[in-house]
């Protein structure tokens, strides 16, 4: 039996993380995973504060420790399921049976968010778990601006789940003192939505940068720009289909530090893609928000 992480954990969480644990063999492995995994057995569970609390008009935003009991049925169905699935290699697995800390994000239908919704906890984590869930319909810019104080290899998981015809900007800056990052950013999103991605990864040591989205149906838009400084690897893969559905992947790197296969689609029938690759330094003015961070740091 593995101890609860949390004090008031619901049985769906309890058992799927024993679940991820005992299936964890049958599992495919990622390459390099031991770097993380072989570090987390040491169960040290992670502290963090000022993640958003908020109930205002159709917004709710709370821990995600608070919200596995509050919006029960809703995770259940939707954590590790839809966006980043757990059950895709064991490095995931092993990540869902560890999150210790995170935020919940959840605009409910036809809501339009006039400020962006940003979040900026602090926190010492290995395994951190962010679902922000954007109903049908919705307008919204949701800005993850996380400091971790960890020096553990850490995984920072970030599920986006996109309802038809919302559009979402999501920013992500976050700041971290780990060894070795695992920077998961996986989105699903239905018919006719688009999501804009904006990401400005900066590491001290050295990280992998996973991106994926799911386009289902028609009309569904993904176009990520991403700026990436110091040592990584960037993998980013798509799937979907439908009429008038694409997706674009925008690089701004330092060709000597960043390497990673081309941007494909990862299982599913042909979509069209396009990506372009810019030097760090010609992060574009027009990449206003990207421009500002990069140059801050």
């Amino acid at each position: 039996m593995m101890a609860k992480i949390w004090k008031k954990e619901p049985a769906w969480l309890e058992k799927k993380r024993q679940l991820a644990v005992i299936l964890q063999s049958r599992i495919p492995t990622l390459p390099g995973q031991e770097e993380w995994v072989d570090y987390w057995q040491k169960k040290a569970t992670g502290l963090s504060r000022d993640w958003l609390s908020l109930q205002e008009g159709g917004l709710t935003a709370m821990p995600l420790e608070e919200a596995v009991n509050e919006y029960s049925t809703l995770l259940q169905e939707n954590l590790m399921e839809k966006a980043i699935f757990w059950q895709d290699n064991q490095l995931a697995a092993m990540h869902l049976a560890n999150i210790d800390c995170g935020q919940f994000i959840y605009l409910r239908p036809q809501i339009t968010q006039e400020r962006p919704v940003v979040f900026s906890p602090h926190l010492n984590s290995a395994n951190t778990h962010n679902i922000i869930v954007i109903s049908a319909g919705a307008n919204a810019v949701i800005e993850e601006r996380m400091v971790n104080d960890t020096l553990l290899p850490s995984y920072e998981g970030t599920e986006i789940l996109v309802g038809a015809n919302a559009h979402v900007t999501y920013r992500q800056a976050n700041r971290s003192t780990s060894k070795n990052i695992y920077r998961t950013i996986h989105a699903y999103q239905a018919h006719g939505s688009t999501l804009q991605f904006e990401v400005a990864s900066q590491v001290q040591t050295k990280a992998t940068v996973d991106l994926y989205s799911f386009l289902d149906g028609q009309n569904t838009q993904w176009a990520t720009t991403i700026a990436l400084g110091g040592t990584q690897h960037l993998t980013a893969l798509v799937d979907g289909f439908g009429k008038g559905t694409f997706a674009t992947l925008t690089q701004y790197r330092d060709s000597e530090a960043v390497t990673g296969a081309p941007f494909k689609v990862k299982a599913g029938e042909p979509l069209p893609i396009s990506e372009d690759i810019h030097p760090l330094k010609e992060l574009a003015s027009s990449e206003r928000w990207l421009k500002q961070i990069m140059t801050a740091e």
